[in-house]
């Protein structure tokens, strides 16, 4: 088994081994991988937050040992994770020349230095304004009430990044791809698409939603088929990505577009996951 790291702001992960093929996913800076077939030019790898399989470059691959790979592992529910949309990093080089990497919302950064603005990664220097980051929340740590609050707040910094397939960052990102980044930020694994992350957790019933609960959707497809995912909030919202991350309307019957005035998405479940 090869295994590898995420030191770029993003890398497109592909439904096959072509630039031509729909970018399915997306490593984050600080995700770390399997590598499980190598072809000419391309890599088959598994990311290891969601167990998800794509295809990426292999230009775009930073390789590691087994034991830098397992470190990484035991600390990546610990690690920090940069929270404004867009975070200028600065990587120095051994000779002291300094390149800016722009690292999106969500990303992983680990092994930062006792004064908060270096950390180090596979050799490599980084520097980090201290106010870009925070510590993922513990939800256990919390009440229920406080943590669904600091979801939303962290979700805040996303609104109006546009929608796009695949996307799991501030560049662009799908709905699943959203929920999925933002529970990150208090310590819940959820797994990539809309209809993985509805089997996790309880279900709830719409009365009795509460803020932070998952709210699952269709566009009328029927047999409860999901095909949508965004966040509840205390004022009858939902916070979801279609077009773009915002806000419209939750009612009963699913989701009333505040722009267009109109029922666009179907709802088929609650759930609560923390």
């Amino acid at each position: 088994m090869i295994y590898a790291i995420c030191l770029q702001p993003y890398i497109p992960m592909r439904a096959t081994a072509a630039e031509s093929s729909e970018m399915t996913n997306q490593l984050l800076f600080g995700d770390t991988f399997r590598i499980v077939e190598e072809i000419p030019r391309w890599y088959r790898i598994v990311r290891d937050c969601d167990d998800y399989e794509g295809w990426i470059d292999w230009k775009t691959a930073t390789l590691i040992e087994k034991h830098d790979y397992d470190d990484y592992l035991r600390k990546a529910d610990e690690a920090l994770l940069l929270r404004q949309p867009y975070n200028v990093v600065q990587q120095i080089a051994p000779s002291g020349q300094t390149a800016s990497l722009h690292l999106s919302w969500g990303s992983r950064i680990f092994n930062m230095d006792d004064m908060g603005i270096s950390f180090r990664m596979q050799g490599k220097r980084f520097d980090v304004p201290n106010m870009t980051y925070v510590n993922p929340v513990k939800t256990a740590s919390m009440s229920r009430n406080a943590c669904a609050k600091y979801l939303l707040q962290q979700a805040q910094m996303l609104l109006n990044v546009p929608y796009l397939w695949g996307g799991c960052s501030a560049f662009g990102i799908d709905c699943s791809g959203f929920t999925q980044t933002l529970f990150r930020f208090v310590g819940v694994r959820l797994p990539r698409n809309a209809s993985q992350q509805a089997l996790i957790g309880e279900e709830v019933a719409y009365k009795d939603r509460l803020v932070g609960d998952l709210a699952f959707f269709n566009h009328g497809e029927g047999n409860g088929k999901i095909t949508h995912v965004g966040v509840c909030d205390d004022q009858g919202r939902v916070l979801h990505c279609s077009a773009s991350l915002h806000y419209d309307e939750l009612r009963e019957d699913g989701i009333w577009s505040i722009e267009q005035q109109k029922l666009t998405h179907n709802l088929v479940s609650i759930r609560r996951v923390f």
